[in-house]
C-alpha cells in the first residue's frame, strides 16, 4: 500500500514537472550564446536529457560492479560519437522519439529491477547515448567552437552521471530505499511516456 502511494506521488509530481522542458525547445541561460556554457546547459535545460542521464547513473548503482563505470562510459563515448555525426549533418530517423523512448525504458528498467546482463545492459545504454548525442550536435549554436560545446555537454553529462550514481548507491542499501529507487524509475518511465506522447 505504502508502496502505490509512493508511486502515485512521485509519478504525480514527475507529470507535472514536464511543461516546457521537452527536448527540441531548449532554453539557455544568459550568455550561453557560444561554446563551453552552450553545451554545458543543453542537457541540463532538457528534461529528456538530464532524465535519461541521471537515470543512467542510479541504473548503474541499481547493478554494482563493473556496471557502475561501464554503462557512463558507454553513454559518455557513444554519445560524444553521435554528437559528431550531428555536428557533420548525418540524419538520424526518429530521433526525438527514440529519445523519448531512452527515458521510458531507463525508468522501467529501474522500476523492474532485475540485475541485467552486463553486456546487454551497456550495449542499450550506449544506443541511447548517440540519440542524445546526435540532438546536442544537430542543436550546435551558431559561431560556437564545436569542441568547447563537445566538452561542455560532456562534462554535463559526466555530472548527472555521477549525481545518478551518488543517489542510487545512497537508496541501494535498504529495503524501503530500494522501494524509492523503483518508484523512482517509475516516475522517469511515466514522464518519458508524456515526452513520447509529445514526440510521435
Amino acid at each position: 500500500m505504502k508502496f502505490r502511494i509512493a508511486l502515485s506521488v512521485l509519478a504525480l509530481c514527475a507529470v507535472s514537472a514536464v511543461p516546457a522542458w521537452a527536448h527540441p525547445h531548449h532554453v539557455h541561460a544568459p550568455g550561453a550564446e557560444h561554446g563551453l556554457t552552450a553545451g554545458f546547459f543543453h542537457p541540463l535545460f532538457g528534461l529528456d536529457h538530464l532524465l535519461a542521464m541521471f537515470a543512467v547513473g542510479l541504473l548503474a548503482a541499481q547493478l554494482g560492479g563493473r556496471a557502475i563505470w561501464a554503462l557512463p562510459m558507454a553513454f559518455l563515448s557513444l554519445m560524444l560519437a553521435g554528437g559528431a555525426a550531428g555536428m557533420a549533418g548525418i540524419g538520424l530517423p526518429a530521433m526525438e522519439i527514440g529519445i523519448a523512448l531512452s527515458v521510458v525504458v531507463l525508468g522501467a528498467a529501474l522500476l523492474i529491477g532485475s540485475k541485467y546482463p552486463l553486456a546487454a545492459a551497456t550495449l542499450v545504454v550506449g544506443c541511447f547515448g548517440i540519440m542524445h548525442g546526435h540532438a546536442h550536435g544537430t542543436e550546435l549554436p551558431a559561431m560556437s567552437s564545436a569542441a568547447l560545446y563537445s566538452v561542455g555537454f560532456l562534462l554535463a553529462t559526466a555530472a548527472l552521471h555521477l549525481a545518478g550514481i551518488a543517489a542510487g548507491l545512497l537508496l541501494v542499501r535498504g529495503e524501503r530505499s530500494v522501494t524509492l529507487l523503483r518508484a523512482s524509475g517509475a516516475a522517469i518511465s511515466v514522464v518519458g511516456i508524456v515526452l513520447l506522447m509529445r514526440a510521435i
